[in-house]
């Protein structure tokens, strides 16, 4: 059956820096990259939402500047992380979205406001864009399984939307925590954990 009007597909973090080899992070996701062929399924996903004119909003995290966490007493350790390592930096090839994963206007995507922490939902306007919509369910991949991505989708679960989370269009750290997000912890808050191509099976 086709998918309810009311679904968005949610991707966060496709940053060159962690995707693309060349990328400063990509060191630190690959092994887990290769192990879930995340990079085929997310373009898979991408795919099939164009083909079935689900729109994409992108929750981003924020990009190192000048003056990046510059007077903060409280920045959290993976904050202070960017900062040395220069990460997601502003106007560089890394922030870039990963080839073939981009917006398009046409199909109704959005680009949300930059989460400085882990949610893309705190300190965004991603509720916003997607009340305005009429969104209410939401279909869930991107970096890293256990952080960001994980942290954004029981954000989403405590806003009531419907969650679901695709296992292999992410990565992470290790295979070990990648894992253990998603064989262990997402199936506690996701409404649906399921591979890309099962969802794509689903609504077909």
């Amino acid at each position: 059956m086709p998918p309810p009007p009311n679904t968005a597909i949610l991707i966060i973090d496709p940053y060159n820096d962690f995707l693309h080899p060349a990328g400063k992070l990509n060191s630190m996701v690959s092994s887990s990259l290769g192990a879930k062929n995340t990079i085929t399924h997310l373009k898979g996903l991408v795919s099939t939402a164009r083909a079935n004119k689900i729109p994409i909003y992108y929750g981003l995290h924020q990009q190192t500047r000048p003056g990046f966490l510059a007077g903060w007493k409280h920045a959290t350790p993976l904050q202070q992380s960017q900062k040395e390592n220069v990460a997601f930096e502003e106007g560089s090839w890394g922030v870039e979205i990963y080839e073939g994963l981009g917006p398009e206007l046409g199909n109704g995507d959005v680009v949300c406001g930059k989460h400085w922490s882990s949610s893309s939902f705190q300190n965004t306007d991603l509720d916003y864009q997607l009340r305005q919509r009429d969104v209410s369910r939401l279909v869930m991949g991107g970096l890293t399984a256990n952080t960001c991505l994980e942290s954004t989708a029981r954000y989403a679960y405590e806003l009531g939307y419907h969650v679901t989370m695709l296992k292999d269009t992410t990565a992470g750290f290790t295979n070990e925590a990648t894992d253990a997000a998603t064989e262990m912890i997402w199936p506690l808050f996701a409404h649906e954990v399921m591979r890309a191509g099962e969802w794509k099976e689903s609504i077909a």
